[in-house]
């Protein structure tokens, strides 16, 4: 396994890098040199949220999967994420969410505890929530917050979750259906695997447009080096 590093950005505008923070330094000048390059780019139309589709069902239809060796993933051609996301694939990532919250200590490392659990009208995104057992926790902790998980498989809850959390069956490299500065918390963890090189700075663009001044984006992410 490769060293699991977590990177969080506090950010005013998008001209000031001095909030860009890393829990290991040989990672923080690589990763603040992408979001300086990122930033200069210009910012992609936002869009806004249909109030038809704000919770999106899980109901799994064939033409949501396809079917490999006996294993199943899923059906979008646009992503190269490679892991299945059948029953098997299901429990591992379960026990693997437990395992790293018990090496952790905790669900986040961004200083987000305060307002998540006291602040009003407080919005998190979950980034790849895949079973969504990280986002059902936090759901269940942070009762006076609301929580968003998208992904690309629709393998997360559809009846039987928090009431203060909807889901949306989505990749999210063709953009998010979110308005600017909508979140304070956006929350991605093991997505290297879906990702190209390329693709790093279009999903970073993304995720600083949908944050609000001063919110927080944290990563949780394995070096595939």
């Amino acid at each position: 396994m490769g060293n699991c590093i977590r990177k969080r950005s506090n950010y005013d505008d998008c001209d000031n890098n001095d909030h860009i923070k890393d829990t290991k330094e040989r990672s923080k000048d690589s990763f603040t040199n992408l979001l300086r390059n990122m930033w200069s780019k210009p910012c992609p139309q936002k869009t806004s949220i249909d109030s038809n589709t704000k919770s999106v069902s899980s109901t799994q239809s064939p033409s949501s999967f396809r079917y490999i060796d006996g294993r199943r993933y899923h059906n979008d051609e646009n992503s190269k994420y490679p892991l299945p996301n059948d029953d098997e694939e299901i429990n591992r990532l379960q026990t693997q969410h437990y395992l790293f919250r018990y090496a952790w200590g905790e669900n986040f490392s961004s200083p987000v505890e305060e307002i998540l659990r006291n602040g009003d009208d407080v919005h998190v995104l979950d980034i790849g929530c895949g079973p969504a057992t990280w986002i059902l926790e936090m759901a269940s902790e942070y009762t006076s917050s609301s929580f968003i998980g998208i992904d690309l498989s629709p393998i997360f809850p559809s009846n039987i979750k928090p009431q203060n959390v909807d889901f949306y069956h989505m990749n999210v490299l063709n953009g998010l259906p979110f308005e600017d500065n909508t979140f304070d918390f956006v929350y991605q963890r093991f997505m290297g695997l879906a990702l190209t090189e390329e693709q790093w700075p279009i999903l970073l663009l993304e995720l600083v447009r949908v944050t609000k001044p001063g919110g927080w984006i944290e990563f949780m992410e394995c070096d595939l080096q």
